[in-house]
C-alpha cells in the first residue's frame, strides 16, 4: 500500500514539517519508508552564530536548521509507518523514559530526542511534561571539512534537494519509529 503523511511542528508553523511515505513493494523488494525534512532557511545572522559553532564542534540547541516538535495526535500515524516497515510483528517499546538517538541522511545528521520537563503548578505540585523533538545537524567531520560546509551554509546551500533534505528508514529502523510512537503517547 501506498501512503504519504505530512507531520507539521506543534508551532503549527508549516515550514516546520516532515513528510513521510512509501510505496509499494514487491515480493522481494526491501520495505522501505521515505521521508523528507523540510530545512529552515535562518536570517544570516542566525546562520553565522551557527556556522561559527560548527566550526568549532559545538551544536545548537535546535539544530541548524529549526526543529520539528512532534505533537502526541501525531502517533497513530507515525505508528502506520513503523508497521509498515516490520509489517506490525516487533514489540512496542512502551518506555516513556527520555531518550536520544540519531539517524543520517547523506548530507546531515537528524537527533531525536524525548524530554521531559517538570512544571511546577499553583499547588506546589510538579508535573512533568515530554516533548519530542527532530533537529537537523550538519555532518560533523574534520575541520577541512567543517569549515567546506560551514561556506556552502552561509552560501545558502541546505542540501543538494534545495529546501529538503531526503532520508529513508529501512526494516531495521523500524524500532525506531515504535519509540517514537511510545514517546508521542507519553506526551
Amino acid at each position: 500500500m501506498e501512503k504519504t503523511e505530512l507531520f507539521v511542528c506543534r508551532c503549527h508553523d508549516v515550514s516546520h514539517q516532515m513528510v513521510l511515505g512509501t510505496l509499494e513493494p514487491t515480493e522481494d523488494e526491501v520495505r522501505v519508508v521515505y521521508g523528507s525534512f523540510h530545512l529552515v532557511h535562518l536570517e544570516f545572522w542566525d546562520k553565522l552564530k551557527s556556522a561559527t559553532k560548527y566550526l568549532f564542534g559545538r551544536k545548537r540547541k535546535d539544530g541548524d536548521f529549526d526543529a520539528l516538535l512532534l505533537r502526541p495526535e501525531d502517533a497513530d500515524r507515525l505508528e502506520w509507518f513503523a508497521n509498515f516497515l516490520d509489517r506490525g510483528v516487533s514489540a512496542t517499546d512502551k518506555t516513556t523514559a527520555p531518550f536520544h538517538f540519531t539517524f543520517c541522511s547523506n548530507e546531515n545528521v537528524y537527533d531525536v530526542a524525548l524530554e521531559a520537563y517538570q512544571d511546577t503548578l499553583n499547588d506546589g505540585s510538579i508535573q512533568t511534561e515530554y516533548e519530542m523533538s527532530v533537529c537537523v545537524f550538519l555532518k560533523p567531520g574534520n575541520i577541512l571539512y567543517r569549515l567546506y560546509r560551514a561556506a556552502k551554509y552561509l552560501s545558502g546551500y541546505r542540501s543538494c534537494y534545495g529546501d529538503f533534505d531526503s532520508f529513508e528508514f529501512l526494516t531495521a529502523d523500524a524500532a525506531k519509529l515504535h519509540r517514537m510512537v511510545s514517546g508521542l503517547r507519553a506526551c
